[in-house]
């Protein structure tokens, strides 16, 4: 499924939290995994002397390297085909030359890294890639104690996938597929439909839920629409029978959120643009809203 697969790492231990993620993802590929520092500039920091400014560089560009090394030694006797660079620069667009560079097509990291919880708690970089690179992404929430946590192999058990009707939001089927085939993923198809309007009144009286037929109508429409794409996902002997759902919800984020606490899912798995029509530099505003609500992997 992957050839390469890029890890950006800054120093953090929040960041580091990708790392175990990546590393389960590159050696079931059997895929090189390239940890990547990059040395951005410093604004905040008045260097008197362009030998100063040198000798900071110099002292960050070792450091990083003797950590990433440290990683990738360990990363290699697990069976991982690692490898570290260090490099300089705006930090998301050295991180997209590197991995044009690499031919990468994967990018795990985390959603927040030294820069603490800026935009919620989608970091800046994150934020960047996701609107200036046309790489898939693979988001991860880091926990808040991470010294306190064990380490254990990542397994994508329960996946779901929200869809709109458009063809640009199934590209993301050939990674589910991939999960189901090679982890025995359970995947769940998901579409959101609007719910019917509900008219309340006062003094407790129960609110009435106004149902026309156009709602029915819509209802079967999306699941013939969701067992159509499910037969995408390949025959039944390669792995789980996907599961079906249609979700009523006043939004499609609300209801993608809703159905990912509901179901457990372990990862959300979305196209970035479906039918808001946004163009690549823009975040598609459901994704948007997912992304930065779910407590999972997207």
């Amino acid at each position: 499924m992957f050839r390469s697969v890029l890890l950006p790492l800054d120093g953090s231990s929040f960041a580091e939290e990708a790392l175990p993620l990546a590393a389960w993802i590159a050696r079931d590929s059997e895929a090189d995994l390239h940890l990547v520092h990059v040395i951005r500039p410093a604004p905040d920091v008045d260097f008197k002397t362009p030998e100063e400014d040198l000798a900071w560089r110099t002292r960050v560009r070792e450091a990083a390297s003797a950590a990433l090394g440290e990683r990738v030694a360990r990363l290699r006797r697990d069976g991982v085909l690692a490898r570290a660079e260090v490099r300089e620069g705006k930090v998301a667009d050295t991180l997209l030359e590197s991995a044009r560079e690499h031919g990468s097509d994967l990018v795990v990291l985390t959603t927040h890294g030294a820069g603490g919880f800026r935009r919620w708690w989608l970091g800046s970089v994150a934020d960047s890639l996701l609107r200036k690179g046309d790489l898939p992404l693979l988001l991860v929430r880091p926990w808040d104690d991470t010294e306190d946590r064990a380490e254990a192999e990542p397994r994508f058990q329960r996946v779901l996938v929200p869809l709109d009707g458009s063809p640009e939001s199934e590209a993301v089927l050939p990674h589910a597929r991939w999960l189901r085939e090679r982890q025995g993923a359970q995947v769940t198809l998901i579409r959101v439909v609007p719910s019917p309007l509900e008219v309340g009144t006062l003094y407790g009286i129960p609110s009435v839920r106004l149902e026309r037929e156009s709602h029915r109508t819509q209802r079967e429409q999306a699941l013939a629409y969701l067992k159509d794409v499910a037969g995408k996902l390949g025959p039944e002997a390669s792995g789980p029978v996907p599961e079906l759902r249609v979700v009523e919800a006043s939004s499609a984020a609300e209801g993608i959120l809703d159905a990912a606490r509901s179901l457990q899912a372990e990862l959300v798995a979305l196209s970035t643009l479906g039918r808001s029509g946004l163009g690549r530099t823009v975040v598609g505003s459901v994704a948007d809203k997912v992304i930065r609500g779910a407590a999972v992997p997207v």
